[in-house]
């Protein structure tokens, strides 16, 4: 099944992904000016309040109201013969607050909200066990190799592959047809598992032997792992098989999907880059205002990578400073049309601002960098 290119999406700075465009044709190529991380974050910081960046401890307070309300929707599936319609809803909302609890470690785990380490671990360790991923592990692949490599080439785990990759690799060519703009019907499955089954199988065997996990404190990564797995083994068993379509199978799907769709989101669209320059590397998505609250403000995406130890309850002061300082560099849109690019655009790179299809020869150009 192949998917077309809808020429008329545009990114809301004006960069248009056009299919079969060469990079040196495109308006403007060659005036971006790259900076660095720190260059931003030294202009921004000149103009914003320094209340912007103060750690926000009563944010970690989320996960027990997160976890009050899970407990809660558990027990009136558990307890009331309600309809399916009915537990399908409750389901959904579990997922959500599942999500939410994640979104709020990955602050936690950046230093935004709590300064103790012990404190910070703790509720890491929690807020990820849904996805059953060690918060060592999550700290070292998300805030070490992620942030400090963002699309840069080999060294950011997070970037899909180059066609000489994929045609080395028989994997990343399983995970061509998975992922979302290889034209596959199986693609449109992606976001519900993804994140989940990535991180389980590099904590059960990808993370042994291969270079980029050399600095990993695997000990500490294969304990917490453990634990997590017991402690939803445990959670499987206490609400029982017949409640394990409601509060476990469609809870993870939800999760998964909120999750993984701004994880893709956030850089998937975007060029690889030799300069980590977030306004080049990174896109930030907008959504629903009531989304954006339970998601927690995920999606503003650049902010984040400029500010991480920032709370995201201030990065729509950072977004209003993006739009005002660099108009047009910085680049937004909404989630939905990014999520229709992704399954309109290929997902593997002919070169850093070339997309291609690799079994059927279809390039994309990228908004250049």
């Amino acid at each position: 099944m192949e998917l077309n290119v809808l020429d008329s999406d545009k990114y809301e700075t004006g960069n248009i992904m056009t299919e079969n465009v060469s990079p040196e044709n495109q308006p403007n190529s060659n005036k971006i000016e790259y900076k660095t991380l720190s260059q931003y974050n030294q202009e921004l910081s000149a103009v914003l309040p320094k209340e912007t960046f103060k750690r926000s401890p009563m944010r970690a307070a989320w996960l027990l109201v997160h976890t009050g309300i899970m407990v809660f929707l558990g027990y009136v599936v558990m307890t009331y013969d309600l309809s399916w319609y009915s537990n399908l809803g409750l389901a959904i909302l579990f997922g959500t607050f599942s999500a939410r609890n994640t979104f709020l470690a990955h602050e936690v785990l950046h230093g935004a909200t709590v300064k103790n380490p012990l404190l910070m671990k703790l509720t890491g360790f929690l807020g990820f066990t849904n996805c059953m991923i060690s918060p060592t592990y999550w700290a070292f692949w998300h805030n070490k190799l992620h942030h400090g490599n963002t699309q840069l080439l080999y060294k950011d785990p997070d970037a899909f592959p180059t066609k000489s990759v994929w045609k080395r690799s028989k994997f990343m060519q399983s995970v061509f047809r998975l992922a979302p703009g290889s034209g596959y019907l199986r693609s449109f499955f992606y976001f519900f598992y993804w994140f989940s089954f990535q991180a389980f199988l590099n904590q059960v065997s990808m993370r042994f032997g291969n270079k980029m996990w050399d600095k990993l404190d695997h000990k500490k990564v294969s304990i917490e792992f453990s634990m997590q797995i017991v402690l939803v083994a445990a959670y499987l068993y206490l609400i029982g098989p017949s409640n394990w379509l409601y509060l476990a199978v469609i809870p993870f799907f939800i999760q998964n999907y909120t999750l993984t769709s701004y994880i893709v989101t956030n850089h998937n669209l975007s060029p690889y880059t030799k300069v980590n320059d977030a306004l080049v590397n990174s896109l930030t998505v907008t959504n629903n205002p009531i989304l954006e609250f339970l998601h927690m403000n995920f999606g503003y995406h650049t902010e984040h990578h400029i500010f991480p130890n920032m709370p995201m309850s201030n990065a729509k002061k950072v977004n209003a400073k993006l739009h005002e300082l660099y108009p047009e560099k910085f680049k937004q849109m909404s989630k939905w049309k990014a999520m229709t690019l992704l399954y309109s655009t290929p997902r593997v790179y002919k070169d850093r601002t070339t997309l291609v299809n690799p079994e059927t020869g279809r390039e994309v150009s990228l908004p250049i960098s």
